[in-house]
C-alpha cells in the first residue's frame, strides 16, 4: 500500500478551500502539524485520517470559489473531463501567468501552448476510465509548461471534484529540469 497520507491531507485542504491554519482548526490540531503532515515529516493519528479520508470522499463540492481567486498560490478549477477549460484560476497563478481571469476565459487556449505538456497530462488522466469514475483521489505529474516569455517544468498534484465535474489542480514552478512524470492513485490504493 502506498503511504499517501501527504496527498490526500493536501486533497482533502484543497477541497474545503481552507488555508492550512484554517484546516488545522477544523481538525483540531496545530498548524505546523498540518504542514508537517503534507511534506510527509509527520502522519496522521488513524482517527484523525480517517476524518481526513472522509473529507477527501465527501460528496458536496466544498471548495470555494472566493478562496480559489483569492489565493496566492497557483490553483486552477477547471472542467473535470476537459482541463483546458478554465473555470478559476488563482490570484498567483493569474500573477505569474501575467494574464487577467477574463482574458484566460476569454481565450481558453492562452493557458495551452504548444510548448507546453498540459493537454499530455489531460490525455493520460483522461484515458484512466477510473478518473471520470470517481474512483481516483489525486494525480501528481511533472510536466512543462510556458509562462510569459519561458517553457518551466512544474510539479502540480490534481483533485477531482467530480459532483462539480471540476478538477482542482494545484501547482508549483519545479527549479529542476526533469523528464515527464505522471501517477494517478486510486482511493483503493491508500492505506
Amino acid at each position: 500500500m502506498l503511504d499517501a497520507a501527504p496527498f490526500m491531507c493536501r486533497r482533502a485542504r484543497l477541497i474545503k478551500g481552507f488555508t492550512q491554519q484554517q484546516f488545522a482548526e477544523e481538525l483540531d490540531v496545530d498548524p505546523a502539524t498540518v504542514s508537517r503532515w503534507e511534506c510527509g515529516k509527520l502522519t496522521p493519528s488513524p482517527a484523525l485520517f480517517r476524518r481526513i479520508r472522509e473529507i477527501s470522499r465527501r460528496a458536496e463540492p466544498a471548495h470555494s470559489d472566493a478562496y480559489i481567486l483569492s489565493s496566492p498560490t497557483m490553483k486552477y478549477l477547471c472542467k473535470l473531463d476537459d482541463f483546458s477549460v478554465p473555470m478559476l484560476l488563482s490570484k498567483g497563478l493569474l500573477e505569474t501567468l501575467g494574464v487577467t481571469l477574463e482574458e484566460v476565459l476569454n481565450n481558453p487556449d492562452s493557458l495551452w501552448r504548444e510548448d507546453g505538456e498540459g493537454q499530455r497530462v489531460n490525455d493520460f488522466v483522461q484515458a484512466d476510465p477510473r478518473w471520470l469514475g470517481g474512483e481516483i483521489a489525486f494525480f501528481e505529474a511533472i510536466h512543462k509548461a510556458s509562462i510569459p516569455g519561458e517553457t518551466r517544468w512544474w510539479h502540480s498534484i490534481g483533485a477531482p471534484i467530480a459532483e462539480s465535474g471540476a478538477m482542482l489542480w494545484e501547482g508549483v514552478l519545479d527549479p529542476t529540469p526533469s523528464d515527464f512524470w505522471i501517477k494517478l492513485t486510486s482511493f483503493s490504493e491508500i492505506s
